[in-house]
């Protein structure tokens, strides 16, 4: 469900056919990786304690892409103290509540609604940078705002004017919708630190904070609570936490760096379609007409939302 915690950053880079191939290909990758952590945590969901399962992403994560960015972070500008204190920030919503709904809307959603529900980040971070930043939008991104919040309503009551009236939401979208709420307060926190900070740095000191929030409740959790694991669900944690937390946003780093996050946001806006599709096949879900009206608006909003801003240093999604 999270989206990745780097592609917040504006930028361009001057890159050959070759480069872009090879930036585009580990995105892709990247991308399916994530639409990949919506069915595993739909899999598991309720087999493991939340914040248990989130501690355990959380470390498996650390073990992969410290390693493998160590050189970077090494070579970059370290954080002061007030730099510590907003990555601390930054690691609660980012990693801690985001992991922690995730996985507890999953328990009570379905991945096609969890697809179209992330969806609406772009639209959702522009709304929160118009409010917190004073951040001016044209007409096709407020048009695209407005478009996208209402292809999520279609969701959320699926379809029904009655339960829109009665307020018959669904719990699990609701969790959902907190999830990318948290993530999109990430972005747009991170914009500022990450003026100083790099990307690589900033992500993994929130990376870091966050588990480490996740790790007393996780532990409380798993000595407390009864919970069996089976081979298939330990192959599934390891996705979710190396392969995902790892291995995939490593990956999009790789592709920010080699392109710019311009074009990699618009290349991880296939990871709603993508889990839609392992939704239908994995998990045997089928699409209703509000599923295909909402994914629709959401989609069509957040092309809208991607056109370039009045202050486009301001814009993030």
């Amino acid at each position: 469900m999270e989206a990745s915690t780097t592609s917040t950053i504006q930028g361009t880079r001057r890159s050959t056919p070759h480069i872009r191939i090879k930036a585009y290909s580990v995105l892709i990758i990247s991308s399916i990786l994530y639409a990949g952590n919506v069915i595993a945590g739909k899999l598991i969901a309720g087999h493991v304690p939340s914040a248990g399962l989130s501690a355990l992403r959380g470390v498996l994560g650390l073990l992969i892409i410290v390693p493998l960015t160590w050189s970077r972070v090494k070579t970059a500008t370290r954080p002061g103290r007030k730099d510590l204190f907003q990555l601390f920030v930054l690691g609660f919503f980012g990693i801690t509540l985001a992991y922690l709904t995730f996985i507890v809307g999953m328990k009570y959603s379905s991945g096609t609604n969890a697809s179209i529900i992330s969806a609406t980040s772009p639209a959702l971070t522009n709304t929160l940078l118009v409010i917190g930043f004073k951040a001016k939008l044209n007409k096709l991104q407020i048009l695209g705002i407005i478009t996208s919040f209402l292809g999520l309503l279609i969701v959320f009551t699926e379809g029904s004017l009655h339960h829109l009236l009665t307020l018959k939401l669904g719990l699990g979208d609701i969790i959902l919708f907190i999830n990318v709420s948290s993530m999109a307060i990430f972005y747009v926190l991170g914009q500022k630190i990450m003026e100083k900070l790099s990307s690589v740095v900033t992500s993994i000191y929130a990376l870091a904070f966050g588990t480490f929030l996740l790790i007393p409740p996780g532990v409380w959790q798993l000595t407390t609570k009864p919970w069996h694991l089976t081979l298939f669900d330990f192959l599934m944690i390891i996705y979710m936490g190396c392969f995902v937390t790892g291995f995939a946003f490593f990956l999009n780093l790789v592709g920010i760096n080699l392109i710019g996050s311009g074009q990699a946001t618009i290349l991880s806006n296939l990871q709603p379609v993508l889990t839609i599709v392992l939704s239908i096949f994995i998990l045997g879900e089928s699409l209703s007409f509000y599923h295909w009206a909402g994914f629709v608006l959401v989609i069509f909003g957040i092309i809208l939302s991607l056109a370039k801003p009045e202050q486009s240093v301001k814009n993030i999604a």
